[in-house]
């Protein structure tokens, strides 16, 4: 399993669109959620969204995240048409119906992967565990590249390795991603103890991604985040608009260095091969 493009999936920039910040889900360690209000959920403007990409002549990776895109309502109508002639990642819970007919009709040769976000306490509350294990060999069977990703959020350690056990038994293998937050006064993931880190089985490298204060970053440049507005700019710190998802996209022309003591967002390290496009 891996994050990284597969070498045949040939796009020149990236968006990273933070398509709403309502979710199904309420875990304590979310920054970026909302409670579900459907009067407050956004379609996508397809037919304008599809003119802007065009617009600029490159072939996307368009990252779906969120809270959960899910709750969308033409989520995968906008799925269908982007992957016409570009590529999309999704970060989601998928416990939600509309995942089914997302993996029954979407082309899973033009899907990076599916980041299958495992939330134990509101999958056990909800009693969404079966649904989770469900939809995730529903979209393994049609061919998608599932990533189960558990936050190593610390107060969880026994929770987790419960779940791996249990998962495990239904083929399914997390990886744990790294906590970004506080807590207990200790600030993750740089207060991560050397046997948390073993435990969690956490690459330090990965750790070390979200400290790179003056590093060469590509955001920007053929990197950019979207808003649930639909106003784009280079990451989500840097608050420089370069464009706008349903009108026009201006990217850069020049890299940057990385202005933030603590960067959440390192794109040039979460799509490595895309960075080096731009570098070279």
């Amino acid at each position: 399993m891996t994050y990284d493009n597969p070498g045949d999936k040939k796009y020149d920039a990236w968006l990273q669109w933070n398509l709403t910040s309502q979710c199904n889900f309420d875990c304590v360690y979310c920054f970026g959620k909302t409670p579900v209000n459907k009067k407050e959920l956004r379609e996508i403007h397809i037919e304008k969204l599809l003119s802007t990409l065009k617009k600029t002549n490159k072939v996307f990776r368009i990252g779906f995240t969120g809270g959960e895109p899910f709750l969308i309502s033409n989520f995968i109508e906008a799925c269908k048409r982007i992957t016409e002639e570009h590529f999309i990642s999704i970060n989601s819970n998928i416990v939600l119906p509309a995942v089914k007919s997302f993996a029954e009709s979407i082309d899973s040769r033009r899907v990076l992967f599916v980041q299958a976000s495992f939330h134990p306490v509101e999958l056990k509350e909800k009693n969404q565990f079966e649904k989770y294990v469900e939809h995730f060999h529903l979209l393994k069977k049609y061919g998608f590249n599932v990533v189960p990703e558990v936050v190593a959020y610390p107060p969880y350690k026994e929770l987790i390795e419960e779940n791996e056990i249990q998962l495990s038994q239904k083929e399914i293998e997390l990886v744990k991603a790294p906590f970004i937050g506080k807590y207990n006064n200790s600030n993750y993931p740089a207060d991560y103890s050397e046997s948390e880190i073993d435990f969690y089985n956490l690459e330090k490298e990965r750790i070390n991604y979200h400290y790179q204060k003056e590093e060469t970053c590509n955001a920007g440049f053929n990197v950019g985040v979207v808003f649930s507005s639909g106003d784009v700019y280079p990451c989500f710190q840097i608050k420089n608009k370069i464009g706008n998802i349903y009108s026009e996209i201006n990217f850069e022309n020049e890299m940057r260095r990385c202005p933030a003591k603590f960067c959440g967002c390192p794109l040039n390290k979460y799509d490595p091969k895309l960075f080096l496009l731009a570098t070279s």
